[in-house]
């Protein structure tokens, strides 16, 4: 009884000092998180517009057993509810997330938040990912500042935020190039209820981006005087993804040279890509030196104020020219 009395204290105290770092946020977004992944303990909590989204990173910990664990704290945050679920870190599973329990009102099957102006969709109730990468909020704003006029290639697409950001700000074009045709089709839902859909600004192609990126190399090379490169790129890739072909499996360490050399060869001149991964096992020097091979300069950003450093880096982002 002891134990949980201390326990009790201890995440009474430690909430509402790192909840009270996130203030300002709610003045740009009603989708940030909270809690960042060992601020408090092996979790996080994030905010998705009224609901939260609480991941626990301990495989032997139950979703109902963090639950009773943080349910005073959660009860102190305004929402009508949330759901608490477990990160799966075996990426050969066919799933990211397991055991989710629900507590407060029921999250719509779907529903929007707000991020400086614009409206993404969200669903938490699905097993995988809501649908908005928080960790780049930052980096959609820096990609919409430079996209005014530009032709900008989003792969890794999922649901196609850089994408909708990039042409709410004026991007002439924006190709969002994935595999997962169910992460297009949110993706062109989010284009709609922004106002983006008609004109024919906004591209979506269901294809591997290795593949496709490759495509654009062998056009560039056999008629580079009828080719146009793209002004802005991003490549925020899985660490890793499976595939139904045997080879045919993604895991970034392996594959960032390639991206990293394709891109700059199809980037025009006096164009910006973004590059980003959040392979935590992964090497920082490789993943910086790799990019300082193919750019003339290379930007390590900070993270966004909701995803400090505790110790190991949760996403690199590098703003490469």
């Amino acid at each position: 009884m002891l134990g949980k009395i201390i326990e009790s204290a201890y995440y009474a105290s430690m909430f509402e000092n790192v909840i009270s770092k996130r203030a300002g946020l709610e003045k740009v977004t009603d989708a940030y998180r909270l809690v960042h992944r060992d601020e408090v303990g092996a979790f996080s909590v994030d905010r998705y517009g009224d609901w939260l989204l609480v991941t626990g990173y301990d495989e032997a910990l139950p979703s109902g057993e963090l639950l009773k664990q943080l349910g005073a704290e959660l009860r102190k945050i305004p929402c009508k509810g949330g759901i608490v679920r477990t990160n799966l870190r075996d990426p050969h599973k066919r799933k990211l997330f397991s055991d989710l329990v629900a507590f407060g009102e029921p999250a719509p099957e779907t529903y929007f938040v707000t991020e400086h102006g614009l409206k993404y969709e969200i669903s938490l109730n699905a097993s995988q990912h809501p649908g908005l990468f928080l960790d780049q909020r930052d980096s959609r704003r820096r990609v919409a500042e430079f996209a005014p006029g530009k032709r900008v290639a989003n792969l890794f697409a999922f649901t196609c935020s850089f994408s909708v950001a990039a042409l709410a700000t004026g991007a002439e074009v924006a190709f969002s190039v994935d595999l997962a045709a169910g992460c297009l089709e949110r993706g062109k839902r989010n284009f709609e209820i922004n106002g983006l859909a008609e004109g024919g600004r906004g591209k979506f192609i269901k294809e591997d981006v290795r593949k496709w990126l490759a495509r654009q190399v062998r056009k560039k090379e056999s008629h580079p005087g009828d080719f146009a490169p793209w002004d802005v790129m991003i490549c925020d890739p899985p660490v890793f993804a499976a595939a139904p072909k045997k080879g045919d499996a993604f895991a970034v360490e392996k594959e960032w040279p390639f991206l990293a050399e394709s891109i700059r060869t199809v980037l025009a001149p006096g164009g910006a890509a973004l590059f980003a991964n959040n392979h935590r096992g992964g090497d920082d020097s490789f993943y910086y030196s790799t990019l300082q091979q193919q750019f003339s300069t290379v930007t390590a950003l900070e993270p966004p104020i909701d995803f400090p450093d505790c110790g190991n880096p949760h996403v690199r982002t590098y703003w490469c020219s």
